[in-house]
């Protein structure tokens, strides 16, 4: 298993023990799956980029906004993503981390979450897979825990039809 998987259960579990029940009898929690899209809006900062002596490229402090549409309200709304990427250029991957606040709409809430992920070459592009672990900390989400996985199959012949992330979660209430 590599380190990047090992970590994202690692989070996964940690959040699955810290959401616990109130109570001893954890037979009353409710897990409501989700799905949706994910649609970039635009970029806030590039971030610095840097080259490191092994031939990878570093960006640092990178900060876009997206929008996430999903099957549950709770998780849609507009979306500020925090990113690192560490690329390998001639391979054409990359491990990716940082953070992201969802701003629930409506002025419902907001999330803050925690994610990382990889790029791997495909055929005609690459594919991104993200794990997120978010926390409800305004709101009418105030005290939730979800899951998201965010992928992307991107596509070099078809850029404006696959620049999107297809999302499925599961909130923890």
């Amino acid at each position: 298993m590599t380190r990047l998987n090992f970590m994202f259960l690692v989070i996964f579990g940690v959040a699955i023990i810290f959401s616990g029940c109130e109570k001893e009898d954890c037979s009353t929690s409710i897990f409501t799956e989700f799905t949706g899209t994910s649609n970039f809006v635009v970029d806030i900062e590039p971030g610095t980029t840097t080259e490191l002596p092994d031939g990878r490229i570093l960006i640092d402090g990178q900060s876009a906004e997206w929008y996430d549409e999903a099957t549950d309200w709770r998780v849609t709304g507009k979306t500020i993503w925090h990113v690192n990427w560490l690329m390998e250029v001639e391979a054409n991957t990359a491990q990716i981390w940082g953070t992201a606040e969802l701003f629930v709409d409506g002025d419902r809430g907001k999330w803050e979450l925690s994610w990382q992920g990889y790029q791997t070459p495909t055929g005609d592009g690459f594919k991104v897979v993200v794990g997120a672990v978010g926390t409800g900390k305004e709101g009418e989400v105030k005290g939730l825990v979800a899951t998201w996985t965010y992928t992307m199959n991107f596509d070099f012949n078809n850029p404006e039809t696959s620049f999107f992330y297809a999302t499925e979660g599961i909130i923890n209430e």
